[in-house]
């Protein structure tokens, strides 16, 4: 089920992209032909319609559960029917909390899809007005900020509650659920940037930063990542020792998601092979050559919704910098590379010293 939900996630996501391409191709025709243009737009009219309107509700639900619930009775039902009453009631309270910075968010989105704001935008990253794949990605930029509001706005402690309550999964089906959850971002930053659509294989290679210069591209990942991991994790270490950056729900939420694949050398392999090309190929491939470094560097950031807003946060925020930055001098091949072996020798600390 785990498996079929994750492929249901990324396959609408996938086909609007593409259907974007197409409508770009299609604009670009002579005659322009503007059908697919128009059911583009239409589809993210409805998304932030949709998005609307469940905040709305969101919040009128909340409002009435903390104005008129018998939340001891309520309390009562919950354990009844095997649920934890803390964590459904805490839910429920934070309901006109998430529903407004989902209204906001959705508002947001819908002025994305406005050519002014699109124009001004476009002033200070490089895309194109008229281009629909970069709406689309402006779109799915706002997507992450929903995440991220879900579950910041549903509280930290809440979600760790949540998840921690759940059944363990146990390593191996773990693994596989990475993955396919990175098979999945790949495959949407090929479709992304074109390809089946307006580019040819070699040519989607290209767009992404897939190109090879030997075994430097080996060498200087390996040497970057490694370099990243001497800095960033004694800062880390430090800002604990110091009593920053520690918090528990972060922690709790951190060994629920990941602690399991750090239990085995396939695991740490696999956290650090898998979220490299799933993440390089759409961040960096795909992303930073319209949204350029530093955004998205802070969209990269903020995806870690596990780590709410914190230091965690920040520290990932340095380490997509100086994967831009390889991007840029080099190519997404190398910061696949450096991402990798960052990612492995932390799961490898993890993994010796746990």
């Amino acid at each position: 089920m785990a498996y079929l939900s994750i492929i249901a996630l990324f396959l609408p996501l996938i086909f609007l992209l593409w259907l974007a391409n197409v409508a770009d191709k299609r604009r670009n025709a002579t005659p322009a032909k503007r059908d697919v243009v128009i059911l583009v737009y239409v589809l993210l009219g409805l998304v932030w319609g949709t998005l609307l309107a469940v905040a709305v509700f969101a919040v009128l639900m909340g409002v009435a559960y903390v104005r008129y619930a018998d939340i001891d009775a309520l309390s009562a039902q919950y354990s009844a029917q095997g649920l934890n009453p803390e964590v459904v009631v805490q839910f429920m309270k934070s309901l006109p909390r998430l529903g407004s910075g989902l209204f906001v968010l959705a508002v947001v989105g819908i002025a994305l899809l406005l050519r002014p704001v699109r124009r001004l935008l476009a002033r200070l990253i490089p895309i194109s007005v008229h281009r629909v794949t970069h709406t689309v990605a402006l779109t799915y930029s706002v997507f992450i900020l929903v995440n991220l509001w879900l579950v910041m706005g549903v509280g930290l402690e809440t979600v760790a509650d949540a998840i921690t309550a759940a059944p363990d999964t146990p390593s191996g089906r773990m693994i596989a659920l990475l993955w396919l959850q990175n098979v999945m971002l790949a495959l949407m930053a090929f479709i992304g940037v074109g390809w089946l659509s307006r580019r040819r294989w070699r040519s989607a290679l290209l767009r992404l930063g897939l190109t090879w210069s030997g075994w430097k591209n080996v060498s200087l990942g390996i040497g970057l990542g490694l370099g990243m991991f001497l800095f960033l994790f004694p800062l880390s270490l430090l800002l604990e020792k110091i009593g920053l950056g520690v918090d528990p729900n972060i922690e709790n939420l951190t060994e629920k998601l990941i602690g399991p694949l750090m239990t085995s050398l396939p695991g740490v392999i696999s956290l650090g092979v898998a979220a490299a090309l799933g993440e390089e190929l759409t961040y960096r491939g795909a992303l930073q050559p319209r949204f350029g470094i530093f955004l998205t560097a802070l969209l990269f950031a903020l995806t870690h919704n596990q780590y709410g807003v914190s230091l965690a946060t920040l520290v990932v925020f340095f380490l997509g910098l100086a994967l831009g930055w390889t991007r840029v001098r080099y190519n997404t091949t190398t910061s696949i590379f450096l991402h990798a072996t960052y990612n492995i020798a932390i799961g490898l600390a993890a993994f010796l010293f746990h």
